[in-house]
């Protein structure tokens, strides 16, 4: 039996997250007012990110794509950003990113404009060569990728503002998202969001922030064969603030700073620096459990596996609420975990079976 180790906030401050929604002020200022104030420190855009599985011709069956796009707001350039190709198991990595030379890599400059067209959308930007466009309106955000690729997210409820989140005080939107468009001329479906963070205006920019950047992030996403949505979300930072989210559709949403993780680790094959990824895994919180079932692997959203970041492994696969099995009419998970090495595991308290 895997063993569970819990999470509770000792990092002497308390957590601070509502929810709201993704308003004009939040989409198109780089300062909204939600983080204008000396608690969140003024805070400027600094990235902005997509995520979301692709599911062509809408058959939930077979392995998704997973899409990512991940943007320097300061520096107005792709971090990465790519349609991947999973692994075959939890403990391969991508088999590669689909279209490559097509779709704008690390670096591609991107200009940042708030065109309003027609009032439908207030903020967008993309690149030029390779063509990307992404833009954002009331109901629903869009990103293009050259002539093959098209994307609408029509927003959930509850969009959460975190204030000086675990992430090194980084305030944070979270827009979940149902998505819909077309990949090479065929229709897709998928779940996914919308994240945009923002850094302390003293802060000079994100690569300030990244060194032992430690923490096990988790995010499920699913339609119930019923219709109704649900979302958990679960983020534990070495720093000693979490965050544990979970939303359905008719329901009080939840949100908590301590959760316990049940789960085995393994190490990854394909490395000799002690990174581990976990397969299964059961989280609970406010009398909630949430059991996530490990199928793909990636290291990084790159055309090759990011060897060269040590302590980074991901995982994806499907998952339900409860203690009785379900499967969703469409669903999302992506996980991510930095500083994963066996011997800090194992001083956590989990067990490393390989």
């Amino acid at each position: 039996m895997a063993d569970t180790v819990d999470f509770k906030n000792t990092s002497g401050q308390a957590q601070y997250v509502t929810l709201g929604s993704f308003t004009e002020d939040a989409r198109s200022k780089i300062t909204p007012i939600a983080f204008d104030n000396d608690y969140d420190g003024h805070a400027t855009l600094s990235l902005a990110d997509i995520i979301g599985m692709i599911f062509p011709g809408g058959d939930v069956s077979k392995k998704p794509y997973f899409y990512i796009r991940h943007m320097d707001m300061k520096k107005h350039q792709i971090r990465f950003g790519n349609i991947v190709e999973l692994g075959d198991n939890f403990l391969s990595p991508q088999k590669g990113v689909y279209r490559e030379k097509d779709v704008a890599q690390a670096g591609t400059a991107i200009s940042a404009i708030n065109p309003k067209p027609n009032n439908a959308h207030d903020f967008a930007f993309g690149s030029e060569q390779p063509y990307s466009s992404f833009t954002f309106g009331n109901d629903y955000y869009t990103a293009k990728e050259g002539n093959f690729f098209s994307l609408k997210g029509e927003y959930w409820p509850n969009t959460i503002i975190e204030h000086r989140s675990m992430y090194r005080n980084v305030s944070t939107y979270i827009q979940a998202a149902t998505h819909s468009g077309v990949f090479e001329d065929k229709l897709f479906v998928g779940l996914g969001e919308h994240d945009r963070l923002f850094i302390p205006k003293k802060v000079n920019g994100f690569d300030a922030i990244t060194n032992n950047f430690g923490y096990f992030y988790l995010n499920l996403m699913g339609i119930r064969e019923d219709g109704r949505r649900e979302q958990a979300l679960i983020s534990i930072d070495n720093s000693g603030k979490n965050l544990a989210y979970y939303f359905i559709d008719g329901a009080i949403p939840i949100i908590s700073d301590h959760v316990s993780m049940e789960a085995d680790w393994y190490h990854l094959p394909y490395v000799n620096d002690g990174t581990c990824i976990y397969k299964d895994a059961i989280f609970r919180f406010c009398g909630k459990e949430f059991h996530f079932q490990g199928k793909w692997g990636s290291k990084g959203f790159t055309p090759n596996p990011r060897i060269e970041k040590h302590g980074q492994s991901q995982i994806f696969g499907t998952w339900y609420e409860g203690a009785r099995p379900y499967k969703h009419k469409i669903y999302m998970t992506l996980g991510e975990n930095m500083e994963a090495y066996d011997y800090k595991l194992e001083q956590m308290g989990f067990k490393v079976v390989n």
